[in-house]
Formats: C-alpha cells, structure tokens, sequence
C-alpha cells in the first residue's frame, strides 16, 4: 500500500574518529547495494551506538530485505535517544514495519498514536483504517473514514477500504455506493472485489464467485480478495477450490482471519490435524476476539464449524408434510435427505449417507426428498452454476415438469447409488420452502413427527457421528418407552 523509507541526507563525506562511514553507507543504500549498507550501517552502530540516522537508514534496509523484526528493533533503539523532530518520522517507519510484518495491533497502536496528532493525514487514516478492518474491528474503520469523504471525494482507495469496512459490517446498500464510484473510474480488481464482497454478504455466492473471479484475473494479489474467492467457493460446494484460494492468501497475507480459520476447518475435518492447529492457532490470535476460533482451540476441532447460513427447523417442531409421505404416523423414525443431483455438498455427503443408512435402515427409513436443481444449466437458476460441477462435468437443466423431476430423482438415486428411495418435492417446492432446505439439508423425524435433529449438508456441515447419535438417543429411548408398557 503506502510505503516510505527514512533516509536521512547528509551534506558532504562525514568520516568520524570511530571509522564510521555515514555518507557511504546511504551511497551503497540508494544504489541498491544492500548487503554492503548494512555491513557499514552495522560498523557506524557499533562505533556510535546512539547514532540514531545509522540505526534508522538499517532499519530501511532491513525492511527492503523483509527483515521486519530486526527493523523494528533498530527503530525502537532509534527511538530511545531521537530527538523530538525525528521521533514522528521514526514512530511511523515502526508502525509500518509492524504492518508490513503483520504485527496488526502494534501497527495500529502506532498508526494512532500519529493519527491523533496529524488527523487530516490521509495516509495515517488509511493505514490505521486498514489496521482495522483486518483485525475484525469494521465500525472503528468506518468511524475513521467517513468524516474524511467530503474533503478526499476522488481518492479511491479511501472508497475501498471504506466500501469493505460498510459491507463486512452488513450495511451493503451503504457500501454498494462507494462500489459503484470505483467502478464508474473503470475496470478494476477492487471494484468487482468490493461487487463480489456485496453479493457474499448478500447471500449470492454463484454471483461473488463471478465477481471475485474477475478480479483476480485482473489483479489476484488485492489484500483478501482469494479469502473471500475461498469462501464464495466453499458455500457453493467447492472445497478443493477453496481450500487452494485460502492457501494463496496466506502466502501472502498470512494474518487473514477467515483464510486462516476456514481452511482450517477443511484440513481438521479431512483428519490433518496437524496443519490445522497453526492456523487455527494464528487465526485466534490475529482477532482474540472470535469466539469461535477460541472455543475450537479450547474444546477440540470439533468445534470448528462452519457458520450457519439459516437455522433450519428447530428439534421438537412438528415436521411439516413432505408430498404423500405422512409424518404423523410412522412406523419407524425417517431421516430425510433433501438435495438434488446438481448439488455438490448432497455428492460430498452421499458416501457418509450410504454408511449411516447401512448401519440404521432396518430400524429408521432414509428417504431422499428431490428438490430443485441448485446449480441448473440454464434458465432462472443458471446463475448458480457450481465451480465444482464444471470440473467434474455434472450438468442438468431445471426440471420443466413433475415427470422431468422425477427423471432427475432416479438419476441422482442412480448415479450416487443411494440405497433409499426418493420422494419428489412438487414443482411449487412447498417442502423445500416448508424445510428451510435448499440447496441440501437433512432432518432426523420421530415416530411422533416431530423433528428431532438436522443438519446442513457438505464436507464441513455433515458430521456423520451427529446423525449416530441422533439416531442412537432416539432408538435408545424407544426401547425404554416399549420397556415400560
């Protein structure tokens, strides 16, 4: 982003008792011979060790290099003896090296201790701005900005960290404005990075994965933008895909938060727990506030879950009707399976599913309720094409008509071989709406018909051992009730 060095400049050779060099070691400087600077910054230290210009032009150097917790360290020094013109310019190359280290609260600690001093300096609000934004803190980032928009209307990136800051704090149509000025500038990667944010926040993750696509084909190094990609990705089902775009973040930012818990979450549920940990670990420590990444430390990774999008029928409800199946009167328990073929995170379930119904079919139903296609190939649903789907080849247009979704019933039946039937949802979707299901979900439905565990499904929703014991408790007390009659 914004970016200085501290040089300072000196008139003439100055060649002290002690052999220190100043003059030729800012020469070997600025004619990017780095090495030799901080061989003769080092010699003029070790002579002058209060010599604040030499531990302040090394502690540039050292940045340029990526040395950022030795520059620190000469800054720091620097600090203990400047005198009271110099200390800014030094208290900022500290705070940037804290930035550029993705040391984020010591960086905004400094960012704002010169912000109050100097508030109408763009740079600063921008720096601390972004401070805050990466560590989850998006109103204090909003707060900061918004009284420098009248007097910076043309400053684009004051539009995009402010856009950011108002969409990640759920206030989109406020942040769909400062998207619209970036994008009446012309085409850019923040522009459809800030359209793709909107439409994640929004809920239409087909449409963010488009946005977010296109800027990374024009840009793919935007601060936490494959984050996002990641994300966009994984809620469409695409978990391969996702997990590649956390992992490009992290080579890069590696403070991201959601990158650092979401793939995190893949790597735990897919039994590597040993890569999991460190950046389940970073993740807590980048935003201590998150009680989601304490508590899947504190208790285990089992904790890692995903965030619910809605949150289903609640266990106890009286499981509506669902086509001619009745719910009132059962002989058995019914786990039903909502889905449909074209959905990545029903495939991604469907080995689990079979295994679970093997153990249970001979004393719960499984049913597969057929509802429609979350990723068509066309028509009103063709927006939520499925990155994963285009990979692995799997398209079906939306059914036209109840026979044609059937159709789409027994193929999906057929194609992932589940060992149960299926009732088909009618063209209305009154059950899918009744269900809260789509694009996939599954409930667990008593003898008494009323619901008594569910579960969204996919690779991080789905845990398989959840249904067991659904299953077991609910067998368990069965038996006892038949027990006492």
């Amino acid at each position: 982003m914004w970016f200085a060095l501290l040089i300072f400049a000196l008139s003439g050779q100055t060649l002290h008792a002690s052999g220190c060099a100043l003059d030729r070691a800012i020469q070997l400087h600025q004619a990017g011979d780095f090495e030799g600077a901080i061989r003769e910054y080092q010699a003029c230290i070790a002579a002058e060790p209060n010599r604040v210009e030499a531990r302040s032009n090394l502690g540039a150097v050292l940045v340029k290099l990526g040395r950022y917790q030795d520059a620190i360290e000469q800054y720091q020094a620097a600090l203990k003896v400047a005198a009271d013109d110099v200390a800014p310019r030094l208290r900022f190359n500290l705070a940037l090296a804290y930035y550029k280290s993705f040391q984020l609260p010591e960086a905004a600690a400094g960012f704002e201790s010169l912000h109050r001093a100097q508030p109408a300096d763009l740079n600063l609000a921008l720096l601390l701005a972004d401070c805050r934004l990466r560590t989850g803190e998006f109103q204090q980032a909003i707060d900061l900005l918004t009284p420098l928009e009248a007097s910076q209307a043309d400053q684009p990136a004051l539009d995009y960290i402010l856009g950011l800051a108002l969409i990640r704090a759920g206030r989109v149509t406020d942040g769909q404005r400062r998207v619209d000025r970036i994008l009446r500038r012309g085409d850019s990667a923040e522009g459809h990075f800030l359209l793709g944010a909107a439409l994640f926040t929004a809920g239409d993750y087909p449409g963010a994965v488009t946005e977010l696509s296109k800027a990374a084909a024009l840009n793919p190094s935007v601060p936490s933008l494959q984050s996002y990609y990641g994300q966009a990705l994984l809620f469409t089902g695409d978990a391969d895909g996702a997990l590649e775009a956390f992992r490009k973040e992290l080579a890069s930012n590696p403070n991201d938060f959601d990158a650092n818990f979401q793939a995190a979450s893949i790597l735990a549920h897919r039994g590597k727990l040993a890569e999991a940990r460190p950046l389940l670990e970073r993740a807590a420590l980048v935003r201590p506030g998150s009680l989601e990444a304490r508590d899947a430390l504190a208790r285990g990774f089992g904790a890692l879950q995903p965030a619910k999008a809605d949150p289903g029928i609640a266990p106890g409800s009286a499981a509506p009707a669902v086509g001619t199946l009745n719910l009132s009167r059962l002989a058995k328990p019914v786990v039903l399976v909502f889905g449909s073929y074209t959905c990545p995170k029903l495939r991604a379930s469907a080995t689990d599913l079979k295994r679970v119904a093997g153990e249970f079919g001979d004393r719960v139903d499984f049913r597969l309720v057929y509802i429609r296609e979350a990723h068509a190939e066309s028509g009103a649903a063709s927006q939520w094409q499925s990155t994963i789907n285009v990979k692995e080849g799997i398209s079906l247009p939306p059914a036209r008509t109840l026979n044609e979704k059937l159709e789409h019933a027994a193929l999906c039946l057929r194609k992932l071989d589940l060992p149960f039937p299926a009732v088909v949802d009618g063209m209305d979707g009154t059950a899918e709406t009744a269900y809260q299901a789509w694009p996939s979900r599954l409930y667990l439905v008593g003898r008494d018909g009323k619901v008594a565990f569910q579960t969204r499904l996919g690779e991080l929703d789905f845990q398989p051992a959840e249904l067991r014991a659904a299953i077991r408790e609910m067998l368990a007390k069965r038996g006892q009730s038949e027990g006492l009659r």
